[in-house]
């Protein structure tokens, strides 16, 4: 990761307060975010059973929904670019998958503009596009990444080093394409 794709990591890693690194059972930690901009900042660190990952957790609103699997959010005033972890969603904004708009649309409804989010960022490292990483929890504590696979949305897909909620994903994957939930009813290839 060189030039503006570092940078702009840099940016919301020193912009974004940190609360500490969700349980590993995909439940957001106890404190939900607050409405307001202003965030604090700490470190933490999740070790699970494959790997260790440093996370940063922190308060955000949604600034924008960009497709299926990428959020645009806002915190201390700087916007950033957030690719959902764990999933892939079709796509709407390269090409034209099946299913892609009605992903991206199920993803508006969840996580419509200023929702206050809590979000753990992997800051080790970001996509080949320069979005940080991360997982989503609503205040109301919905884990955001699982409901989209869960609802059919997105399919799973598992980055290396496996995150902590590999075994959760692949579950609601199962559950989707048994119920034909969304897109397992709609496409007839998923990836």
């Amino acid at each position: 990761m060189t030039g503006p794709k570092k940078l702009a990591a840099g940016a919301l890693l020193s912009a974004i307060a940190l609360t500490g690194c969700p349980a590993a059972s995909g439940r957001a930690p106890s404190r939900a975010p607050h409405r307001g901009p202003r965030l604090a900042t700490t470190a933490t660190t999740a070790t699970t059973a494959t790997t260790a990952t440093t996370a940063t957790t922190a308060r955000a609103l949604v600034a924008y929904v960009v497709d299926g699997d990428t959020i645009i959010v806002a915190a201390r005033a700087r916007r950033t670019r957030v690719r959902l972890l764990g999933l892939d969603a079709p796509e709407t904004t390269r090409r034209r998958d099946c299913f892609g708009a009605r992903a991206a649309a199920g993803l508006r409804r969840l996580l419509p503009t200023g929702t206050a989010i809590l979000l753990a960022v992997d800051r080790r490292r970001a996509d080949p596009y320069g979005r940080a990483l991360g997982y989503v929890w609503r205040a109301d504590g919905m884990f955001v990444n699982r409901d989209l696979i869960r609802r059919g949305y997105a399919t799973t897909l598992f980055l290396e080093p496996p995150g902590p909620y590999r075994a959760e994903f692949a579950a609601a994957e199962a559950l989707a394409r048994a119920a034909r939930a969304g897109l397992w009813r709609v496409c007839r290839s998923v990836p």
